[in-house]
């Protein structure tokens, strides 16, 4: 609805100060979008295809050629633009498809899972090249499941459940929100400890319950935030006989939020 593809039912939306109904040409001079899939003319070539949607945004041509050039470079992919599309992996269609996406030079650009299928390396690539368009003073909109990606490039979040806006803000903002009213979680690191010690200190009150790593010397252990209990934690455990390394409290990262606030159904 925002790329003015689709109408919506009811209610409006603006970018930039433009409906995106009323004004829906003005709109599209001044947004990128790329799809979760680009598609495009498999039997183009890479230039060809940029010059090709270059076209619609009427670039002149003295112009053109030095964009489409810059926007391969930017991609990685100079050394292929005079390779058909059809023979390009996921990962550079990807990349193509985010140069089509920048050949009008937006202000705004709306992403639709762009890093999904994507080789980490990839992924990365992805990652640096939003951030520096944003550095820049593009804003960028992205729209994905992948949440720490969600959670290393965005300092807003808008969550949605059953097609409604639940939650708008920052993720510090929505962490302390729901850190205030949760409960918490803390991560013991020791030297050893027994299952004697852990039933010990799951009779504490106020203690939820305990999870502890296999793969590491930890324990996670979940605690009613209303109960200062972190304390009685520590004793119980060093007259277990447990050598404690660290007692922290674990931070809440963006799948935390949002399970909190959709639920785990």
């Amino acid at each position: 609805m925002l790329t003015t593809i689709i109408r919506p039912t009811k209610g409006t939306a603006k970018i930039l100060g433009f409906d995106v109904q009323q004004k829906s040409l003005e709109v599209k001079k001044r947004i990128g979008f790329m799809p979760d899939v680009p598609g495009f003319y498999g039997e183009m070539k890479a230039s060809e295809l940029l010059n090709f949607y270059a076209d619609f945004y009427r670039i002149p041509k003295i112009d053109r050629e030095k964009k489409v050039e810059d926007l391969l470079k930017m991609m990685q992919l100079d050394e292929f633009k005079n390779k058909k599309v059809k023979t390009f992996s996921r990962g550079m269609k990807q990349k193509l498809g985010f140069a089509s996406s920048l050949i009008n030079d937006p202000e705004v650009l709306i992403l639709d899972e762009p890093t999904i299928g994507l080789d980490p390396s990839t992924t990365h690539f992805f990652k640096k090249s939003i951030k520096s368009l944003n550095e820049k003073g593009v804003t960028v909109f992205l729209s994905s499941h992948i949440l720490s990606d969600v959670q290393a490039l965005c300092n807003k979040v808008g969550i949605i459940d059953h097609g409604k806006i639940i939650a708008v803000d920052t993720i510090d903002s929505l962490s302390k929100k729901i850190s205030s009213t949760s409960n918490k979680k803390i991560v013991v690191t020791f030297e050893d400890i027994t299952d004697k010690a852990i039933n010990a200190v799951k009779k504490i009150d106020g203690v939820l319950s305990i999870k502890k790593d296999k793969s590491s010397n930890k324990i996670e252990i979940e605690i009613d935030s209303k109960k200062p209990i972190i304390p009685k934690i520590n004793k119980t455990l060093v007259n277990n006989d447990v050598n404690i390394t660290s007692i922290e409290t674990k931070e809440m990262n963006l799948e935390d939020i949002f399970l909190s606030l959709v639920g785990e159904k």
